[in-house]
């Protein structure tokens, strides 16, 4: 019989592992962006932030419908976009599942070969 891993135990590895891969944690009173690992309910999420420049820049400018500020929101859809691939498909490698969540950017994990 397997011991299942602690959500605790679980996310203080995939903070190690996306450490590994060269992404850098979010600190809570900065506004430097970066990634996320916590628990809620028992589940272990992980999310990606811009840089607060680029979240108030995007969230300005969809707020502003003349179409000025176009390219602010083109580079930050861009990026929370690209992000957001990326840190599955890292999560992928290092043998988690993640699993998507159906509002905003952010991955629900678990372990290769825990039932969901």
């Amino acid at each position: 019989m397997t011991t299942r891993e602690s959500p605790d135990q679980l996310a203080d590895r995939v903070l190690f592992d996306l450490e590994s891969a060269g992404l850098t944690p979010k600190q809570a009173d900065d506004e430097a962006g970066g990634f996320a690992v916590y628990i809620a309910e028992q589940q272990v999420h992980v999310d990606w932030f811009t840089h607060h420049r680029l979240d108030s820049a995007g969230l300005d400018s969809l707020v502003l419908a003349d179409g000025l500020f176009t390219d602010v929101t083109h580079r930050y859809e861009t990026t929370a976009t690209t992000m957001h691939s990326a840190l599955g498909s890292i999560l992928t490698a290092f043998g988690y599942r993640p699993q998507r969540r159906g509002f905003g950017f952010g991955y629900t994990v678990t372990s290769e070969g825990t039932p969901t």
